[in-house]
């Protein structure tokens, strides 16, 4: 599955490149915390992310992301913790992304797209779950007049699939992205 994601994204540069369109590529980040659930009630954890998003000639107002995502139970990070197991989940999002801005610095960013989740709530459980995926970013964008920089914010990320155990999350992040 990793391979297959990975060829996706070398086929939306070489899209770009053949085109000899303005390239932009933007990569960054989430983490936060919220919960997971599968066959189960509602487990806090802390969540994290990773994406790369770039412009094609396929969308002029909405851009492709694909982004990893993971997230385990909050007992991960505190200190002293013996439990035998901690649930945890990840996954892979392919989002179209829209931006609004306010203003010249204030943005709000909405997506959705596509999800497909692992479910480990259980040491015996080990599923994957396909489904959607819908966020919302507000944030402050440093870049000025310049196209390359950093863009900061929160928001909120909602996960649902609907095959096998239907795992799902939500998480409340900071984020930053780098465009270049």
């Amino acid at each position: 599955m990793t391979i297959k994601c990975i060829l996706l994204a070398i086929i939306f540069i070489a899209c770009q490149i053949s085109a000899n369109a303005q390239f932009r590529i933007t990569v960054g980040g989430t983490v936060g915390g919220g919960y997971v659930k599968g066959n189960s009630p509602d487990v806090g954890a802390v969540t994290t992310s990773v994406f790369i998003e770039t412009n094609t000639v396929l969308f002029e107002e909405v851009f492709p992301r694909f982004e990893y995502i993971f997230a385990k139970d909050f007992n991960a990070i505190v200190p002293n913790v013996t439990k035998p197991y901690l649930p945890w989940m990840q996954g892979f999002a392919f989002k179209g992304v829209t931006t609004q801005y306010f203003d010249s610095k204030y943005f709000l960013e909405e997506a959705v797209g596509l999800l497909a989740l692992n479910d480990r709530t259980f040491s015996d459980t080990n599923t994957w779950g396909f489904g959607a995926v819908i966020s919302f970013h507000g944030g402050y964008d440093l870049r000025g007049f310049n196209l390359d920089g950093f863009e900061l914010g929160v928001g909120v990320e909602y996960g649902l699939t609907f095959t096998n155990t239907l795992p799902q999350y939500l998480t409340f992040q900071f984020f930053f992205k780098y465009t270049f």
